[in-house]
């Protein structure tokens, strides 16, 4: 750090003290204001006040430390932290401007009706420590807010609202915006809510005019190391608001990979940290991997954690406190793993040691490799990325791969696909997040500026938020559903789970369901090494029985872009495909013929490094006036959400057209009469059919009306009086 304070507020704050401050005396409150004195729950309550002092650098607890202790209706007491503040105007070009009320300021939302008193006020710095009663009150009075979000006790999958509303996260990314001040954020949110959505997640970064606090002073806002600014803490209370209005809560990411990277979207010669930056910035790391071991590097983040909790942790539109976003393209992951584990407990523990509000915390990673990130007591939502078109099932197999770490499972960013073909994408957005919702998950599409902005794809939203309304899946005990179907031809679709490069596959041998899942597909590496990494082989062998002829499809995401690649597939040891394929090829499928009967397929790679595979499909071939559907869903006793879908209707597929008279067992109910309701998935969505049907032996017969595509079912307990 400079060690010189920049941000002219805290003359601005010198100047409004009301007395001299004398040698040796105490640092005193010179004038202190509240912004109302009824407060709605879980609405915001500021207090506001100036002091006798000012400081070199005021976001730094060991030089002053201010905190706030309130008595709540039940007499028991929170401790709040402090915080500088000034406000500023936004100009018609977007910046920021008339920086002034400079002030320090605490923040509160009241959970519970009443009365509460703020009654100590502790102030501590180089004048030692005052303690300052004060007199002041505010009564909460009911409002419609919901709450903070956080962990559902009854059900370690999902969340819910201090209010104990469920919530069931449906949204999408918006990371950064390239234009200046916060008038197009607004403009998203509200697009967002009229939809129906709640969720989004946005990168404290210093893209474009900026939304972390601290980066290098050849920048507009920002001083270096270890000094906060200001103007962007103002812009992010205004990004902020406008999600609390909108009904949307917020993943903030609180670093990103590219700002420790040298390989990775890298922006470490960015970085104010970085030692070149010494004189400008107060930089000292000789290399990204420092920041996770340096004290000095740990200090001063936990000194800016510490503002943004005071900042914005009264806030219910904060759903998560996200550490990294995809922490494992750091130099610090690459080179030394267990420094970024310990750095993340050690960070988790200190977020949960001053949250009073006691958000989530959470961090950001590929699909693979992360159990001791995952593990950690206070890592509370497991959050993976995944880039394919082929979704749905990914997503099953993470959620089943994933669900053992008794945590919510959030699919943080996905979508991968030709962002000029609109409706290429609109179907990768619509099945990620319907079959994410089905297997007790979320999706989350990444492309919010190029795809869902540029085409108004808002409207893809509405039908689940709709179909979801008011449901409360964590009260009824569920579990994957248990469907029987008949005269379907078998289609199953393997994605391999272990996304990282360096995984080894603990299991290459599979047995393909008659229901078309794959036990154990999650042990599978994704990479399919070559002769040059011997030691990483994972040639899978797959047991299947055809009733008729069909095809295996290999779907090839890319492959190594220095040699000369080549696979060979087998079918009962007979090779019926050897094929080479050139270097730095991707997006393309192979295709084998499989005839009926019982089969060992085996495939194989023959070249020297890898093929990077996103599923290995396996389909008989039908009739050709048949299409192909596939059943996802959730079943507890009582309730169950089903989504049946046309495999055709996926990225490289045509859609089968119109299906008639489908009809399907559910099996697993309690016997009794059920409301079975069939929704639309598009659209507005909303109910297409429902009628009443009995439940006897535990089996339940579903009858579907004529659909397209894809269709979800609700099945819940109906009235006896009305059945």
């Amino acid at each position: 750090m400079t060690g010189v304070f920049k941000n002219p507020l805290y003359l601005t704050i010198n100047l409004l003290c009301l007395f001299p401050v004398f040698a040796g005396a105490q640092t005193e409150i010179t004038s202190i204001s509240q912004n109302a004195a009824t407060i709605g729950r879980y609405q915001k309550f500021e207090v506001s006040f100036t002091l006798s002092e000012n400081y070199d650098n005021p976001f730094d607890p060991d030089i002053v430390n201010i905190t706030v202790t309130i008595t709540k209706p039940d007499a028991n007491e929170v401790t709040i932290p402090a915080f500088i503040y000034e406000q500023y105007d936004e100009n018609s070009q977007g910046y920021f401007i008339n920086g002034r009320n400079s002030c320090w300021m605490i923040r509160f939302a009241p959970a519970r009706p009443g009365t509460y008193l703020i009654n100590q006020i502790t102030i501590s710095d180089h004048n030692g420590t005052n303690q300052i009663d004060t007199d002041i009150t505010f009564t909460c009075v009911e409002s419609n807010e919901k709450g903070i979000i956080k962990l559902d006790d009854r059900n370690p999958y999902y969340m819910r609202y201090d209010n104990n509303e469920p919530y069931i996260p449906i949204g999408h990314n918006v990371a950064w915006l390239n234009e200046n001040g916060t008038g197009q954020w607004e403009d998203i949110f509200e697009k967002m809510h009229n939809v129906g959505e709640n969720w989004t997640r946005i990168w404290m970064t210093h893209f474009y005019q900026g939304t972390t606090l601290e980066w290098s002073d050849n920048k507009l806002y920002y001083d270096g190391v270890g000094v906060l600014s200001l103007p962007i803490a103002w812009r992010l209370d205004r990004i902020i608001e406008s999600c609390e209005q909108n009904g949307i809560a917020i993943q903030l990411v609180l670093q990103h990979h590219g700002q420790f990277s040298t390989t990775t979207n890298p922006n470490w010669n960015e970085n104010p940290y970085n030692i070149i930056y010494a004189a400008a910035d107060g930089g000292f790391l000789e290399k990204p991997d420092d920041f996770f071991t340096d004290d000095e590097a740990i200090r001063l983040t936990k000194n800016k954690y510490h503002y943004i909790i005071a900042r914005w942790g009264y806030s219910n539109a904060i759903l998560a406190w996200e550490l990294w976003n995809e922490v494992q393209y750091t130099d610090g992951w690459r080179n030394n793993r267990q420094s970024v584990v310990d750095w993340h407990e050690e960070m988790s523990d200190y977020i949960k040691s001053i949250d009073p509000f006691g958000h989530p915390v959470t961090t950001s990673s590929d699909s693979s490799g992360f159990d001791d990130l995952w593990s950690l007591d206070n890592i509370n939502l497991i959050q993976v990325h995944y880039y394919s078109s082929y979704v749905i099932g990914f997503f099953e197999e993470a959620f089943n791969r994933l669900s053992s770490y008794n945590k919510p499972v959030i699919m943080g960013e996905f979508g991968s696909f030709d962002q000029n073909n609109q409706n290429e994408g609109r179907l990768v957005l619509h099945n990620g997040i319907w079959s994410a919702f089905h297997v007790n998950s979320t999706a989350n599409l990444w492309w919010w500026d190029n795809f869902i902005e540029r085409f108004n794809c808002y409207d893809e939203f509405k039908a689940l938020s709709v179909y979801t309304a008011g449901e409360d899946p964590a009260a009824h005990n569920l579990s994957k559903a248990d469907i029987i179907t008949e005269d379907m031809p078998l289609y199953a679709s393997a994605h391999p789970g272990l996304s990282d490069f360096w995984a080894v596959s603990t299991q290459t041998v599979f047995d393909i369901a008659t229901d078309g899942t794959v036990p154990g597909i999650g042990n599978l590496s994704q990479w399919l090494h070559g002769s040059t990494k011997s030691e990483y082989r994972s040639d899978p062998t797959f047991n299947l029985e055809f009733s008729q002829d069909g095809t295996l499809k290999i779907h090839v995401q890319s492959t190594a872009d220095w040699c000369n690649n080549s696979l060979r597939v087998l079918v009962d040891s007979q090779e019926i495909l050897s094929r080479s394929y050139p270097a730095g090829s991707g997006n393309f499928v192979i295709e084998v013929p499989i005839p009926a009967g019982q089969h060992i397929v085996q495939i194989e790679n023959t070249g020297q490094d890898w093929f990077n595979i996103s599923n290995y499909e396996f389909k008989e071939n039908g009739d050709n006036n048949q299409g192909y559907l596939r059943f996802l869903g959730l079943a507890g006793l009582d309730r169950s959400y089903i989504w049946v879908y046309d495999i055709g209707s996926q990225k490289g597929e045509t859609p089968y057209g119109t299906f008639s008279d489908v009809i399907f067992t559910l099996k697993g109910l309690s016997d009794g009469s059920y409301t079975i309701e069939c929704y639309a998935t598009r659209g507005d969505g909303g109910i297409i059919d429902t009628y009443q049907a009995y439940c006897q032996n535990n089996e339940l017969n579903i009858d579907l009306p004529d659909f397209n595509r894809d269709i979800a079912v609700k099945v819940k307990t109906a009235d006896v009086d009305d059945f």
